[in-house]
C-alpha cells in the first residue's frame, strides 16, 4: 500500500490519470509509448506515441515524431506531429510538419514548417454533411 494513494483502489490513480515526467537533465533516446500523458522537461530523441497529452515544458526538447491526442509546446520540438489539437505557447517553438484538427499559436510562439488539416474528422451537425468530411 502506497502512502501517496488517497483512494481505496490502488490502481485508479496511477493507471487512469497517470502522467509520466521526464525531468530536466534527462536524455532519452528511442521509441516511447505512454497510455496516459507525459510532461517533458528533459531531452527526448525519437518517436513518442501517447494516448493523451504530450507537454513539452519550457526547458524540454524533442527531436522526432509525436503522435498524441493533444500536444502543448512551451519548449522546443523539431520533427513531425500527428494530433487532434496542438498549442504552441508563448516562448515555445515547433519546427516541422503538423497534421491536426485544431491549432493555437500564442503571441511569441514560433512555428516553422508545414500544416496539414486532417480531413473527414469534423462531426456532422443536425444531420448536415460537413464540408471537410470525406
Amino acid at each position: 500500500m502506497g502512502i501517496f494513494n488517497k483512494g481505496d483502489n490502488p490502481k485508479s490513480t496511477a493507471a487512469n490519470s497517470g502522467t509520466t515526467i521526464i525531468s530536466e537533465g534527462s536524455h532519452i533516446s528511442g521509441e516511447l509509448k505512454f497510455n496516459g500523458s507525459v510532461h517533458i522537461d528533459g531531452e527526448v530523441e525519437g518517436n513518442i506515441f501517447c494516448e493523451k497529452v504530450v507537454t513539452v515544458g519550457k526547458k524540454g526538447k524533442v527531436k522526432g515524431k509525436i503522435t498524441a491526442e493533444k500536444i502543448i509546446v512551451s519548449g522546443f520540438v523539431e520533427g513531425d506531429a500527428d494530433c487532434t489539437s496542438i498549442e504552441i505557447i508563448s516562448g515555445g517553438k515547433f519546427v516541422g510538419e503538423i497534421t491536426y484538427n485544431e491549432i493555437t499559436i500564442e503571441p511569441q510562439g514560433v512555428f516553422e514548417g508545414n500544416l496539414k488539416l486532417k480531413t473527414g474528422k469534423i462531426k456532422k451537425i443536425n444531420g448536415a454533411k460537413a464540408e471537410n468530411e470525406g
